[in-house]
């Protein structure tokens, strides 16, 4: 046995070793087994926060929802429309709170309108028609999409021409999804449940007339957030009537 040999096969077994160390000793699972396991994950959740960026009616938006998936309760909030607005959907109620400018731009415009809304402005109102915006859609017709194979970023995401590297994402191990145009990317947990942390890039069907929301961040799931009515809302009606 020569020395200088053996020398040499102990440094390519140590560095192959410090190698895996480096990574963990995990093999980076195909594209498609891994954005499948995230699709089959979410569709399980019962509620869900996220945090997500896009744009509304083509203005910038930023949105954080939080609640059951199936819309009861849930609370939706962020920049919407050039403003800001809050809205808590509980009891099959929607309260809403909006600054002067989220309110205006609902408005029309006309002048009548605009007094309404800076009656209604920064104060909880209870809407009359359990309407928020189809707020409470928000969570189950996301989860829907991210299942929807036909969606055309899930198809970017299961082609076999994604790549898989590691990634952290808020902090978390995880395995980076990226499409070969690289314009879709998922982020999704190592743990074999592969729950979705992030997707950018990422569309919903119909998203093109101004509203998509390309950014989201999957905050916790699977959570009693505690959401409740707040309280001193004020019907529409009763503004109205001073």
């Amino acid at each position: 046995m020569k020395l200088r040999s053996t020398a040499a096969a102990v440094a390519i077994a140590a560095t192959a070793t410090m190698g895996l160390a480096a990574c963990g000793g995990e093999e980076a699972p195909k594209a498609k087994d891994a954005w499948n396991a995230s699709q089959e994950t979410v569709g399980k959740y019962k509620s869900m926060e996220i945090k997500g960026s896009g744009k509304s009616s083509g203005k910038p938006a930023n949105v954080n929802v939080k609640g059951d998936v199936d819309g009861d309760p849930q609370t939706f909030g962020g920049e919407l429309e050039g403003g800001k607005m809050e809205a808590v959907l509980v009891g099959n109620k929607a309260y809403i709170k909006g600054d002067s400018t989220y309110w205006k731009s609902l408005s029309g415009g006309s002048s009548a309108t605009s007094a309404m809304a800076s009656l209604m402005a920064d104060k909880w109102v209870e809407s009359p028609n359990n309407d928020a915006g189809s707020a409470d859609d928000t969570l189950k017709s996301l989860v829907k999409e991210l299942k929807d194979d036909n969606n055309e970023s899930n198809k970017k995401l299961l082609s076999d021409k994604a790549t898989v590297t590691e990634e952290k994402v808020d902090g978390k191990d995880a395995w980076k999804i990226e499409s070969e145009d690289k314009k879709v990317k998922a982020w999704v947990s190592k743990e074999d449940s592969r729950d979705v942390l992030k997707v950018e890039g990422w569309e919903a069907k119909g998203s093109s007339n101004g509203e998509e929301m390309t950014t989201v961040n999957f905050v916790s799931h699977d959570k009693d957030y505690g959401i409740k009515a707040p309280s001193g809302a004020k019907k529409m009606t009763d503004l109205i009537k001073g």
